[in-house]
């Protein structure tokens, strides 16, 4: 997944040449959250798989989105996302569950302050969280419930106030909410 956010952060930053527009009105962009809704789910996964367990290490979640700008206040898209956790079984005591978040939203993007080189904004966004653990042979050994499993179930995401800053088509942005982006997120964006 390190090498998919590098790719997509690679690519984007190679658009950069493309002569922009007096009108930008797509946007493109990759970003990481800390503290999401997937991070709490794994927390407490016991409560969704017969395999639960503390978690070890945590990534994401990292995603991409897209926006169409129907006016220069608002606009519309998407947003994907993965997120996976490692985690100690709590009946076996061994590292070997593996979970994995992935989450597809249509969005809402208002922007509430442009300038040249400074914008804020608000957005909203709805979607599926699709959710697996895997179990690994040395966790089915430890614990006879342990299984692997998946779901899906409704998330979404409120980006209560964010700032981008850069150029007029390249910025950098960060975010404060609530959701599946994480209460924090921060990445790139590509104006075009």
């Amino acid at each position: 997944m390190k090498r998919l956010f590098i790719l997509a952060v690679a690519a984007l930053m190679a658009t950069i040449g493309v002569k922009a527009q007096d009108e930008l009105k797509h946007e493109i962009g990759v970003f990481y959250g800390v503290g999401s809704v997937s991070n709490v789910l794994s927390a407490f996964s016991s409560a969704f798989a017969a395999a639960a367990g503390e978690q070890s290490s945590w990534w994401g979640p990292i995603g991409v989105e897209y926006y169409y700008h129907v006016t220069p206040v608002v606009g519309v898209g998407g947003v994907a996302e993965y997120a996976t956790c490692k985690a100690i079984d709590d009946v076996a005591h061994v590292k070997g569950l593996t979970e994995t978040f992935i989450s597809v939203m249509p969005s809402v993007k208002f922007n509430w302050l442009r300038k040249k080189h400074f914008g804020m904004y608000s957005g909203l966004s709805a979607g599926v969280i699709f959710f697996k653990v895997a179990a690994d042979d040395a966790v089915k050994a430890g614990n006879p419930e342990a299984k692997d499993e998946s779901r899906a179930t409704v998330i979404f995401n409120a980006t209560a106030v964010g700032a981008e800053f850069g150029g007029t088509a390249f910025r950098g942005f960060v975010e404060a909410g609530f959701g599946e982006k994480g209460v924090l997120c921060a990445g790139l964006r590509y104006k075009l």
